[in-house]
């Protein structure tokens, strides 16, 4: 078994055609999907992280393996790795509050689909350089320069959380109507996650915003929004936590249902946090 190991943070596509995704035939694109997000981005791999090497492909491309994340084929440019002998998985030794410091340097960065490394791969300008200059929001794609949801709790982490939403409804246990909530609890509903910030404020990377400090009140309100126009939102939603408070905080935060309040008017918001099971 061949493992290679990232010396600088690097994107991981879903596709080993570089080439097409970093320019396509004119030489200036990144190819999106319907809703205005790269079709190939994965995530970014950060430095120190390991994977098994399935294949090489070409001069630079490697296939690698990353089952925590997807059994299916994942891509990397061999440039930014090196091989070693063994896999080296990350830890999880932060505390929720150093986490939380970490997110809020981040308030301000733009929002990337596939993005976890806010200060972006620079490199792939070298790498695959585009055809002639380009706008200032295809650079901060093509440099992979921001964060989506759950790679702003990935990066914070080193890696040591799951990297997408549907991993996350998965990950720890869940909280409670009757609990209080705690710094860094999650709030998930399908495709998005935000976390408890404080007593009445959360902070989440949303597109097209960005990352950025939201009242309780708004992001509810914004919720039962979504729930009356799709069913799948409030049939989903949950709060979960994947670190244990210790020791009590300075602040006391309210209990989750206070918070959320699961009127007769949000029925099917109400029935599946309360079944949620752990």
């Amino acid at each position: 078994m061949t493992w290679t190991q990232i010396n600088t943070a690097t994107p991981v596509l879903n596709t080993p055609d570089f080439e097409a995704v970093f320019g396509g035939p004119s030489g200036n694109a990144i190819p999106l999907n319907s809703f205005g997000h790269p079709k190939h981005f994965e995530f970014v791999a950060l430095k120190g992280m390991r994977f098994e090497v399935v294949d090489q492909i070409g001069t630079y491309i490697l296939q690698i393996r990353s089952p925590s994340y997807s059994d299916e084929p994942l891509y990397v440019d061999r440039r930014f790795c090196q091989p070693v002998d063994e896999a080296a998985p990350p830890s999880l030794n932060l505390s929720a509050q150093a986490i939380l410091e970490r997110m809020e340097t981040r308030v301000g960065a733009a929002y990337v689909w596939g993005g976890n490394w806010a200060d972006g791969v620079p490199e792939m300008l070298l790498y695959y350089p585009p055809r002639s200059p380009l706008d200032q929001r295809t650079q901060t794609l093509w440099t992979l320069q921001g964060l989506d949801c759950s790679g702003l709790l990935y990066e914070a982490t080193h890696g040591a959380t799951p990297r997408n939403t549907s991993h996350l409804l998965r990950f720890g246990r869940t909280v409670l109507q009757t609990e209080p909530l705690q710094v860094l609890d999650m709030i998930l509903y399908p495709g998005h996650v935000l976390f408890v910030r404080d007593q009445t404020t959360i902070i989440e990377s949303k597109s097209p915003f960005g990352v950025r400090i939201c009242s309780f009140e708004k992001r509810w309100n914004d919720i039962c929004d979504l729930c009356r126009g799709d069913a799948n939102v409030g049939a989903s939603f949950t709060i979960r936590r994947f670190l244990e408070q210790k020791k009590p905080t300075s602040q006391t935060l309210p209990n989750a249902a206070k918070i959320f309040p699961f009127s007769e008017g949000n029925s099917q918001l109400r029935f599946k946090y309360f079944h949620q099971g752990t």
